[in-house]
């Protein structure tokens, strides 16, 4: 025999192997698909049984509002179902089958809207005096469930715990989206700290409430706006008002004839910034001017509340006694007795004859302290201090800014 008749015979038997392989595999195949096709009526069924224990298991509203896209699951089971069992009946009863799965897919969430209920934190209301946070609380479904008589309550800041209590609650209003129930708080009863502001892990705080009732419950994140009470920073600063020729004594041609006090109250904000408003913030006020140890002004105490400043103004010797603060901004104006042009069609300035030290030359102090009671202050004060050296260089007098006295 020739090396060719060899090789010959040994390519014709691993082509035969190979062939048997491929028919073994094919058979194989073939026969897994004929086993799916020959049982996908019972296969069909099976997944049906499957689609339906899991769509009563998610078709509560509390697994809807956590977990919606989990609902897509019983659909696709419902559908491979549907097309196995399709395919192994006569195709008159395919119409039929359809509706029957119809019903049967939708029955869990029909039986869920009918006899239980969920609720809505729809939004949340400051009162005109910025006491209280009142909740608007709207309920779906539930033609037959029980009557909403109280409602739990938890307010969560930092991780921490601010509120865990249970009050009265029903749905007893309407407007023109339906019907609906309030649940008012007092903000002092939960108050921690300011918030919307990043804590010393970059996380910013919030107050998240959320609301339990007949088995439902949702979660609400408060106005971080109206939750900023806390004052954390102020600035102070006096600028000297300046008059020229008659208005001035001796021999001096330019002099310093008042001063112009203004002051800046809220939230810290970055380096180099005046404080940033905080229009719902309550607090009070203290500025005082020292020359050396001597007291110059003592600017009556002003009290902050909800936006409003108001203080005594000593008939018309500091201002007017009042004035708006917070919403647009942080400046609160320290008003004297005499229209200060050159600094704003508004400000007045505080004259050095009416100072009660000699008003001389020299070095002069000038402090803020701002005060809150609790819950909207630790007890602590916020303050801020500016020095000033009042001086005459030839005929011209100056107020200017210094690092101390």
């Amino acid at each position: 025999m020739t090396d060719r008749g060899l090789l010959e015979m040994a390519m014709e038997s691993n082509g035969e192997t190979g062939a048997l392989s491929a028919e073994i595999a094919e058979t194989q195949e073939s026969g897994f698909l004929s086993e799916i096709i020959r049982n996908r009526f019972p296969i069909g069924a099976g997944l049906a049984v499957v689609g339906i224990i899991l769509s009563w298991l998610l078709a509560s509203p509390n697994m809807q509002s956590d977990y919606p896209f989990l609902g897509l699951v019983p659909i696709l089971i419902f559908g491979l179902s549907f097309f196995l069992i399709s395919n192994s009946i006569n195709s008159k009863l395919v119409g039929t089958v359809a509706v029957i799965y119809v019903l049967v897919a939708a029955s869990p969430y029909i039986v869920s809207s009918i006899s239980t209920s969920s609720i809505t934190i729809a939004d949340s209301t400051l009162s005109s005096d910025s006491k209280d946070v009142t909740l608007k609380i709207r309920q779906s479904g539930g033609f037959f469930s029980e009557t909403l008589e109280t409602a739990d309550i938890s307010i969560t800041y930092d991780g921490n715990v601010a509120l865990d209590q249970t009050v009265p609650f029903s749905i007893d209003r309407n407007d023109v989206y339906g019907d609906y129930g309030q649940i008012t708080l007092a903000i002092s009863d939960f108050y921690i700290s300011n918030a919307g502001v990043t804590n010393d892990e970059g996380v910013i705080d919030e107050y998240v409430i959320t609301v339990s009732a007949g088995g439902s419950s949702d979660e609400f994140t408060l106005n971080s706006l109206e939750l900023k009470r806390t004052i954390s920073d102020a600035d102070i600063e006096a600028v000297g008002y300046m008059g020229t020729g008659s208005d001035c004594s001796g021999n001096t041609e330019n002099c310093v004839i008042g001063v112009v006090l203004s002051s800046w109250v809220g939230l810290d904000a970055s380096i180099g910034n005046r404080p940033a408003g905080m229009q719902y913030a309550n607090y009070n006020v203290s500025v005082e001017l020292k020359e050396g140890g001597d007291l110059a002004v003592q600017y009556p105490i002003i009290e902050v509340t909800n936006g409003q400043a108001s203080w005594d103004d000593g008939n018309g010797e500091f201002g007017e006694g009042s004035y708006l603060v917070g919403e647009y901004g942080s400046f609160l104006a320290l008003d004297g007795s005499i229209s200060a042009p050159e600094m704003g069609d508004s400000r007045l300035y505080i004259p050095v004859d009416d100072f009660q030290s000699s008003g001389e030359y020299g070095c002069y102090t000038l402090e803020i302290e701002v005060s809150q009671s609790s819950p909207w202050g630790s007890g602590e004060s916020t303050s801020d201090t500016m020095f000033y050296e009042y001086k005459i260089n030839g005929d011209t007098e100056s107020w200017d800014p210094v690092n101390s006295c």
